[in-house]
């Protein structure tokens, strides 16, 4: 273990626990140590550190290019199986293409690393990794909308509330299931919270009875997606 030692010669150099100074000039090579500000015996990687997210679910990797320079030939050692790099290893200047699989993560933050090991003098670099998965959730409310008609052209507006109960984007459409005449919906997508203009009537229905439709809401990569509101208009006899 190295205690503290003081040199002072006529160049003035001076050896201390921090490393070697030679006329101001730190050299690290000589204590055999590592780091990213260039010189002998140095791996330089560039960005030192990757963050990026992807939805829970997704099987598209997340790709981040990273310089490589070396003066000898290197190998990458990793220690999760969600982080890919590809070339494994190199000479003393490449492109190593980072990905990060959020196939089979669960939601919240995933932090890795990958270390980049020098084959000739033992130096090394370390690249850091922060996964975000997120989990977007849909809601809509009310689950149902019911309408009684009691004249030739009863006319009802209502509306549904589009909300997100997770993390991450929520991209949505609406649709109805059958596209009955007389059911029409406005502002039918939107990204993030959003409502939805359910407009119903009666008019041109030439009998009395009960009426069905499904409004769908679909949000791809959203948990608990699609949700169906059930839609019902009773066509009542003046009377009843």
């Amino acid at each position: 273990m190295w205690g503290p030692v003081v040199i002072s010669l006529a160049t003035g150099v001076v050896v201390t626990l921090g490393g070697l100074f030679v006329n101001g000039c730190r050299i690290n090579k000589l204590l055999g140590r590592s780091g990213t500000d260039g010189g002998s015996g140095i791996i330089n990687v560039t960005p030192s550190r990757v963050r990026d997210s992807a939805i829970a679910g997704a099987s598209d990797m997340r790709v981040t290019n990273l310089a490589v320079s070396n003066e000898g030939t290197w190998s990458a050692i990793i220690g999760d199986d969600w982080i890919h790099v590809r070339p494994a290893s190199g000479g003393s200047h490449a492109t190593v293409r980072l990905s990060l699989d959020p196939k089979d993560l669960t939601e919240g933050l995933h932090d890795g690393v990958l270390m980049l090991q020098s084959e000739t003098d033992g130096a090394s670099a370390t690249v850091s990794v922060s996964f975000l998965i997120q989990q977007p959730v849909l809601e809509v409310k009310p689950s149902e909308l019911r309408f009684e008609a009691r004249t030739n052209s009863s006319l009802f507006f209502d509306t549904l509330d589009v909300t997100n109960a997770g993390t991450g984007p929520l991209i949505w459409t609406a649709t109805t299931e059958h596209h009955s005449g007389w059911l029409t919906l406005t502002d039918t997508s939107g990204t993030g919270p959003g409502r939805i203009a359910v407009r119903a009537s009666n008019e041109g229905l030439s009998y009395f009875g009960t009426f069905k439709e499904t409004i769908i809401v679909d949000a791809p990569g959203a948990k608990d997606s699609p949700q169906r509101i059930e839609v019902t208009l009773r066509r009542r006899r003046g009377g009843d």
